[in-house]
């Protein structure tokens, strides 16, 4: 089976920039990392750690939780994890990712993501000749729920004829998942047990042609931030929790951050394997505007060589400290460490430079500030006026800043949360204004 996520095939090295026009290339967001390449900055984190253990040494199937910032490394670290040789010799692995599913991720349902798993088992199984019937019984189950929860007549005609109907079982029926009657939910719940029943069936036949288990990894559930990708979390991991855990084989999904500590969370403690952003401080600066980089920090580390990897002679591309100031504006997180770089070396370029100076890290500095300051109003400034004051722990209605990414999670020996850097100094003006 094709599994890019897993091979790595198709992911072209990348090159360390000689110039501006290629460092602006190479911190591309959507950029993805080969963790055999040199550009891969490995992780030391406990709970990757403790879910790669687990793997190794679970006796039944092991259901996990993978929960982190967007742009924490959780995808590049999946990709890691399949090429790990105890993996290898254990499981089969197949790497899903939302984004290639047939639907719109606001539109994923419990049952679309379980039958996107099978389809996807199924064509792992042909590798090691698992052929079976499976297919033609997937096929047979998405039809009869089309023909039980779709009420057009035209629209169960063109299901009978496609021979490609997976695309149109999600169009369709992952589409009116919201509207969904209770009587439509009664008539789909046991039809559930049809399809988890032929999952177990065919996880069960590859284990019995290859002599290992199917690890099934599901990545970019947890991305988006408006009410609709809202109520798709709550509809995978809340209402359908229990359907996405019972097949019996090991399933790896992603997790919204601030399902970690969400009052009433169906997904227990013990199944949620949580790292934070890369801590570029000690907690003792978080009270500060213009936080102090603990630049002799393993993890700062870390951030800077993601960063100087990425460049030929990083000296001659970067002004003195301008990385610096790059990796606070980054908060700690990959993907947002190189849309400040990226934003720089855009700047740089517009004005024919070549070399990234303060003025061009002051321009990303206030491109990413004003992405954020048209959600900050009302109650907002209060929430994030706590996050800067609190010492330690958590602070209520503080999720939706969680998931934005205006607010990050660090740990170093406890759990805290700070601001990130560019809106220190304009959440404070706001507050204090308010109380002026």
């Amino acid at each position: 089976m094709s599994n890019p996520g897993c091979t790595n095939n198709n992911i072209a090295p990348i090159i360390p920039a000689k110039d501006i026009g290629e460092v602006y290339d190479n911190f591309d967001q959507a950029l993805p990392v080969d963790p055999s390449s040199e550009q891969y900055i490995p992780r030391d984190d406990p709970q990757l750690r403790r879910l790669v253990l687990d793997l190794i040494r679970a006796k039944t199937s092991l259901h996990a939780f993978l929960c982190g910032h967007r742009g924490s490394g959780k995808t590049t670290e999946l990709r890691k994890l399949c090429k790990i040789k105890e993996i290898g010799e254990n499981y089969i692995p197949v790497f899903l990712t939302a984004q290639n599913f047939g639907t719109e991720s606001v539109n994923l349902t419990h049952d679309a993501l379980l039958v996107e798993i099978g389809r996807s088992m199924a064509e792992a199984g042909k590798e090691y000749g698992v052929t079976g019937s499976y297919e033609k019984e997937l096929v047979d189950w998405g039809r009869e729920i089309i023909s039980k929860l779709v009420k057009s007549e035209s629209l169960k005609a063109e299901a009978g004829a496609k021979a490609n109907w997976w695309p149109f079982y999600f169009k369709v029926v992952g589409s009116t998942s919201k509207d969904r009657t209770q009587e439509e939910k009664q008539i789909l719940a046991p039809k559930i047990e049809d399809l988890i029943n032929i999952l177990d069936r065919m996880a069960q036949d590859i284990r019995n042609k290859t002599g290992k288990r199917i690890l099934v990894i599901v990545d970019d559930l947890e991305k988006g931030e408006s009410d609709a990708e809202k109520d798709m979390h709550n509809r995978l991991f809340q209402e359908n929790y229990d359907s996405l855990v019972r097949p019996a084989l090991s399933i790896v999904y992603t997790l919204p951050i601030y399902f970690r500590a969400m009052p009433g969370s169906r997904v227990p403690l013990g199944e949620i394997y949580a790292f934070s952003a890369i801590h570029i401080y000690s907690r003792a600066e978080k009270r500060k505007t213009t936080p102090q980089p603990d630049r002799d920090n393993r993890d700062y580390g870390i951030m800077k060589n993601f960063i100087e990897k990425r460049v030929h002679s990083p000296n001659a591309l970067f002004e003195e400290k301008t990385i610096d100031e790059l990796i606070l504006i980054g908060g700690g997180l990959f993907r947002e460490t190189a849309r400040a770089v990226r934003l720089a070396a855009g700047e740089a370029l517009a004005r024919k430079g070549d070399k990234i100076t303060f003025k061009d890290v002051e321009y990303a500095f206030n491109s990413i500030k004003k992405d954020y300051q048209p959600m900050i109003r009302g109650e907002d400034v209060n929430i994030l006026r706590k996050v800067y004051d609190s010492e330690e722990g958590w602070v209520a209605g503080v999720e939706p800043f969680l998931q934005a990414r205006a607010v990050v999670e660090y740990e170093n020996g406890d759990l805290w949360l700070d601001l990130r850097y560019v809106l220190k100094d304009y959440v404070l003006k706001l507050s204090d204004a308010e109380k002026g």
